[in-house]
């Protein structure tokens, strides 16, 4: 369809070219294009969405290891430390998980943050925007 319309335009303009009538030729065709333009859609998605789940059900605290948590939730988006007041005595480490989808209107994503004391699993934060992980968060 797109290509049809395009030699279509080709056409025109090389029938038009050098009259009066280009000047509006050319006018409506730009208003075609961008209303063309506007039409389409994108959709990014970014990262692998980490199961929650899984940190709930098969990890403990103090028991469970890196090891068990990158074979659970595979490599993690980035590495770091964390010293949160009221929670953290001496920084911890820390992974974190990201996952992201995106179009032209809207941006959402889901933020999955793992904390270890030396190599020994100490819990997690997450957050989303997601609708269908905050459906879940709601229940």
């Amino acid at each position: 369809m797109k290509i049809i319309l395009l030699k279509l335009i080709i056409h025109v303009y090389q029938c038009m070219r050098g009259t009066k009538a280009f000047a509006k030729y050319l006018f409506a065709m730009v208003i075609l294009l961008s209303i063309a333009i506007s039409a389409c859609s994108i959709d990014v998605r970014m990262g692998r969405q980490p199961d929650v789940q899984v940190l709930e059900k098969n990890f403990r605290i103090g028991e469970s290891t890196s090891a068990d948590v990158l074979a659970a939730l595979g490599e993690p988006f980035g590495k770091g430390k964390a010293m949160l007041p009221g929670f953290h005595s001496t920084p911890k480490i820390m992974w974190s998980y990201y996952y992201g989808e995106a179009s032209l209107k809207d941006a959402r994503g889901m933020y999955l943050f793992v904390f270890f004391d030396q190599d020994r699993y100490d819990g997690y934060m997450w957050f989303s925007s997601l609708l269908k992980e905050l459906a879940k968060a709601e229940k």
